[in-house]
């Protein structure tokens, strides 16, 4: 089996996260004006295409305010798959994470979060379910999100909980409704560093094979095979 790569340090990403997250609200803005006054230039510089390019104003303005907003909330440090185990970090003890199954997956777009989550508790509750599905919203370093799914074609909020991102790392604490699905204290899980061809839902569609297993030999006739 081929050795994955292993990273120098996970304290690295976050000196530079912590560091933005310093920033006060008016650098912050001053950033945005910066670059939408750069790109609304450059679409307006060549004089005699001045009307073909003030049509594309909008579209450009998005483009640039997307920009902005994608890393005034750091979209990118939240996605990836996060759990107790990854692997290739140097400095994994000085990480302290604790000891759970818990394993997120977030994709981020201008601070709105969505994702998955797999976990033990889901499989004694709900076995059929790999993981649910997220939703939530940043703000600052933290997260509040929500874990749903689709029951008869009805959404079904199962609990809430608030992750606190500190570089590579997050503190996931449970909030509403969690009590019977996630651990009453605050837990420590981390980014797992991304690997080429790898796919989060290989981790998390395994987590409840052997709950999905037990529960079709129970609902199975009696006499009917595989």
């Amino acid at each position: 089996m081929a050795r994955k790569k292993r990273l120098p340090s996970a304290k690295g990403p976050v000196a530079t996260s912590s560091t933005q997250a310093r920033l006060p609200w008016y650098r912050r803005v001053w950033f945005l004006i910066t670059l939408v006054g750069a790109g609304l230039y450059g679409s307006l510089a060549n004089g005699p295409m001045l009307l073909t390019n003030a049509e594309k104003l909008p579209s450009e303005f998005a483009r640039v305010s997307g920009k902005f907003l994608a890393w005034y909330y750091e979209d990118q440090a939240w996605e990836g798959l996060w759990s107790a185990n990854p692997e290739g970090y140097v400095d994994f003890e000085d990480m302290k994470l604790s000891d759970v199954d818990i394993k997120v997956h977030l994709l981020a777009e201008h601070g709105r979060i969505g994702g998955e989550i797999a976990m033990k508790s889901i499989c004694r509750l709900v076995p059929m379910f790999d993981y649910l599905m997220l939703e939530g919203k940043v703000s600052g370093d933290t997260a509040t999100i929500t874990a749903f799914d689709f029951i008869g074609g009805e959404r079904k909020n199962f609990f809430r909980f608030s992750a606190r991102r500190d570089g590579v790392v997050i503190t996931v604490s449970p909030e509403e409704g969690a009590r019977e699905w996630l651990p009453t204290l605050p837990v420590r899980i981390a980014l797992h560093p991304s690997q080429e061809g790898e796919d989060p839902y290989d981790e998390l569609t395994v987590t409840c094979r052997v709950e999905k297993e037990e529960l079709m030999k129970r609902i199975r006739p009696e006499g009917l095979g595989r």
